[in-house]
C-alpha cells in the first residue's frame, strides 16, 4: 500500500490458479495528515492556577497531553506535547508554555494627608510602567485614620509582551 499519494486507490487480489477463487478489489483511501490547532496558552504567572489542557483541538482532533497538567511552579518555557488518538490522521503538536514571575507594581507612598485636605490623584501608572485602576478610585480625606487603596493592573508586561486584563 502506497501511503505517499492522497486519495483512493484500487488494490486487486488475484487468487492463485486452481482455487476457484475470483478477483477481489479493495479500495483504500489515503487521507492527508491533520495538524491539531490550539489557542496558545500563556504566558502564565509563577504558582498561578493553570487552565486545563484541552483534549479536543479547535479542528476536532481528540487526544492527550504529555505532561498532562501545566506546571506553574517552575519559571521558564516548557513543552507540552499533544498526541492524537488513533484513527484520526492527526500528527503530534507541541505547545511551548512560558511561566513568568509576577511583576509587582511600585508606587511612591502618598501621605500622610490632613483631614479634609485636597488629596492628590492616585497614579494610574506605577513607577515600573504598569497601568491599572484603584479601589476606591479617589482618596477620601474626610475620615481620620489609615485606609487601604488596592491597585489592580489592567495591563501587565512580561518579557516585553503586554497582557490586557481590564474590561474596556
Amino acid at each position: 500500500i502506497n501511503t505517499s499519494v492522497l486519495g483512493a486507490s484500487d488494490y486487486i487480489f488475484t487468487p492463485d490458479a486452481g482455487q476457484c477463487g475470483v478477483e477481489y478489489t479493495m479500495i483504500i483511501v489515503i487521507d492527508d495528515e491533520i495538524t491539531p490547532e490550539f489557542t496558545q496558552i500563556g504566558p502564565l504567572c509563577l504558582n498561578s492556577t493553570p487552565p486545563a489542557l484541552p483534549t479536543t483541538s479547535i479542528n476536532g482532533i481528540t487526544g492527550s497531553w504529555t505532561p498532562a497538567v501545566i506546571n506553574t511552579s517552575v519559571l521558564g518555557a516548557s513543552d507540552y506535547i499533544f498526541t492524537p488518538d488513533a484513527g484520526q490522521c492527526g500528527v503530534e503538536y507541541t505547545m511551548t508554555i512560558v511561566i513568568d514571575d509576577e511583576i509587582t507594581p511600585e508606587f511612591a507612598q502618598i501621605g500622610p494627608l490632613c483631614v479634609n485636605s485636597t488629596p492628590p490623584a492616585l497614579p494610574t501608572t506605577s513607577n515600573n510602567g504598569i497601568t491599572g485602576n484603584w479601589t476606591p478610585a479617589v482618596i477620601n480625606t474626610s475620615v481620620l485614620g489609615a485606609s487601604d487603596y488596592i491597585f489592580t493592573p489592567c495591563r501587565t508586561v512580561r518579557r516585553g509582551i503586554h497582557h490586557d486584563h481590564c474590561d474596556r
